[in-house]
């Protein structure tokens, strides 16, 4: 899902924005790659890999202290904590991320990103501050999206949490809002839901059978009752 209605790359096209979107460099990474792991203060290099070059570091950057856009592909930012793997948002393009944090940030296809070290960012943004506006709004919705996630955990079971994320995706669907459209595999719907695939499989068949959903084709489903739907998510 898009994070908000904001896509920055409509907004870098402006001619008033010409200056910062020429601070940005492109760089491609292949499906699965990770682009950035958790920042720790001993680290000596930007982030280990391969596309990486040290032509984007500035001088003021600590290492892997980087702003980055999504131009193409699908980009998730995830926590890991031994083999339990949680998805706090999914990045489509348009969407800003700052690197410096305790997520990963992985490609989940052939993407390519705009990249450029926070202090040129900061700096370059500083003159241009309606820009500065739209990232507020886009660094927004991720945050609302990472506190509705905290909401399910501390507050709702795994049937909850299913339910709202089918409702709010039925919501997102512009051409029939009964439709429900699962983007994600069963691994990384279960591991954004915080239960394990098994449970959302499991939890996905039982709404069938119980005549809450329809399976109209692999990972489409059609929502026959919502209000039973939206009983389980109180």
């Amino acid at each position: 899902m898009k994070l908000t209605n904001v896509n920055l790359l409509t907004e870098l096209a402006k001619p008033e924005f010409s200056d910062l979107l020429h601070a940005f460099h492109i760089r491609t990474f292949a499906k699965h790659s990770i682009i950035f792991e958790p920042y720790h203060e001993d680290d000596s290099t930007v982030f280990d890999n391969p596309h990486n070059q040290a032509s984007i570091q500035s001088k003021t950057a600590r290492p892997g202290d980087y702003v980055f856009i999504v131009h193409t592909g699908r980009i998730r930012v995830y926590l890991s904590c031994g083999d339990k793997k949680f998805t706090v948002a999914m990045l489509r393009p348009g969407d800003v991320y700052v690197s410096h944090s305790n997520a990963f940030v992985q490609t989940l296809e052939d993407s390519k990103i705009l990249i450029v070290d926070t202090h040129t960012f900061y700096t370059r943004m500083m003159s241009v501050p309606q820009f500065a506006i739209s990232v507020v709004r886009v660094l927004g919705g991720i945050l609302k999206n990472t506190f509705g996630i905290i909401d399910g955990l501390a507050l709702r079971d795994a049937t909850a949490r299913l339910a709202k994320y089918l409702l709010d995706a039925a919501r997102r669907n512009a051409s029939d809002k009964a439709v429900i459209h699962l983007n994600l595999s069963g691994e990384l719907l279960a591991q954004t839901l915080g239960a394990s695939r098994q449970t959302i499989s499991t939890l996905l068949a039982d709404f069938t059978r119980s005549g809450i959903l329809r399976k109209e084709r692999p990972r489409v489903y059609r929502i026959l009752d919502k209000g039973r739907l939206r009983e389980l998510v109180v």
